[in-house]
């Protein structure tokens, strides 16, 4: 079909339909492919020139029907379902009419069309394990909330002297052991730290394959500089980024990750900020796993995680997203500056502190020569302070 100019299509889970168009909007036809055979959607894609356009929604089950169009010569796109779903607001809604809906928004051309990233088959398949081990930490994670709720429903606390820092460590399971239980909840517990050790060996062996089949990449270096991310978080979140490129700051890149609060006012009240869901939920939870170890390892994300959590006694949580948030924005300056993060930041030359560093040095210089002078220590502690030292 030579005056084809794009083929839309409205995915489902057995099915497609499609309507191709011309330059000027007209259907030319209305399709129904079957999912049954894939042979069936080749063929369909078969008959138009190479260099079509193929436009789509971001469902589910894209890849294969994105990746079979690329065989067979066609250019396919992706639209965002959520910017689609406001865009068609108010509208008549049919399979066809669906279709015919994004093949409109694609010929308007310009930023009409929300085109949604299209991750090459390469990233997709980087991303396989990454997000498997992701899911199964989310499991586990759930798992061992649940536990920790069960055991403050039979008002059991583990403070003071009986206190422990990871209640499912070597130490803790001990602890748990010890506990007298009734019956009925011993074996619901047992249940639970069986299903965690499962899990935590399933993590085990995906990390194991993971590193297997790691390509290093420099730009994996410099994430794992950043507090709380290590070689398997820095690859799982360099997977879901892509390009830098695509994003023109760390706010972006926030709000891609489903870390950038939200303003929710009305009539001149604040009912308090919230993340968006309407996010790339993998990169979410990479940046949450982050936060444990960065709060532990980095004094700077231990402050701000203690400000935050300190200002909202009642929602702690908004204390972990505001780490995970800053260590977002921390990938995306250092990608963009391609450096390794640094706790301190470095001197201003000309500034107060820099100035009395070069007196320091060139007092340690002139003590090499003469050492009959005082101290280079209590020099620097004098320069330090800004005040002169006792004799």
């Amino acid at each position: 079909m030579k005056s084809v100019a794009v083929v839309p299509l409205d995915i489902h889970k057995k099915f497609t339909v499609a309507a191709p168009m011309t330059r000027e909007g007209k259907v030319i036809a209305k399709f129904k492919v079957a999912h049954k055979k894939k042979e069936s959607m080749e063929e369909f894609f078969r008959q138009f020139e190479e260099g079509t356009d193929i436009v789509m929604e971001a469902t589910f089950n894209w890849p294969w029907i994105a990746d079979l169009a690329k065989e067979c010569g066609m250019s396919p796109h992706l639209a965002h379902p959520p910017r689609l779903r406001e865009l068609a607001k108010g509208m008549a809604k049919s399979d066809r009419k669906d279709a015919i809906f994004h093949g409109r928004l694609w010929l308007a051309g310009g930023d009409v069309f929300p085109e949604s990233y299209l991750a090459p088959r390469e990233v997709r398949e980087k991303r396989l394990l990454f997000r498997t081990r992701l899911l199964l930490v989310s499991m586990r994670t759930k798992v061992k909330n649940n536990i920790h709720g069960q055991l403050f429903r039979l008002g059991i606390l583990f403070e003071g002297e009986n206190a422990v820092s990871d209640l499912f460590s070597v130490k803790g399971r001990q602890k748990l052991s010890a506990l007298e239980l009734p019956d009925r909840e011993r074996y619901v517990l047992e249940k639970k730290l069986a299903v965690i050790d499962n899990l935590n060996q399933s993590i085990q062996e995906i990390e194991t394959q993971i590193r297997k089949d790691l390509e290093q990449d420099a730009r994996g270096e410099i994430l794992d500089s950043i507090p709380g991310i290590g070689e398997i978080l820095a690859y799982t979140i360099l997977g879901e980024i892509g390009d830098i490129k695509r994003f023109v700051n760390g706010r972006a890149l926030a709000a891609y990750a489903g870390l950038l609060p939200l303003s929710n006012e009305s009539a001149e009240k604040d009912f308090g900020k919230k993340t968006s869901k309407r996010s790339n939920q993998f990169l979410r939870l990479a940046a949450i796993e982050a936060v444990t170890g960065a709060i532990q390892t980095s004094g700077r994300m231990k402050s701000l995680h203690a400000r935050v959590k300190a200002k909202n006694k009642k929602k702690a949580g908004k204390a972990r997203v505001a780490v995970a948030r800053e260590t977002i924005e921390l990938v995306h300056l250092l990608l963009t500056k391609n450096e390794k993060y640094r706790e301190e930041r470095p001197t201003r030359p000309g500034s107060k502190i820099n100035r009395k560093e070069e007196v320091v040095k060139k007092f340690i210089a002139r003590v090499a020569v003469d050492p009959n002078r005082a101290s280079p220590v209590w020099l620097y502690a004098d320069a330090r302070k800004g005040s002169q030292a006792d004799g």
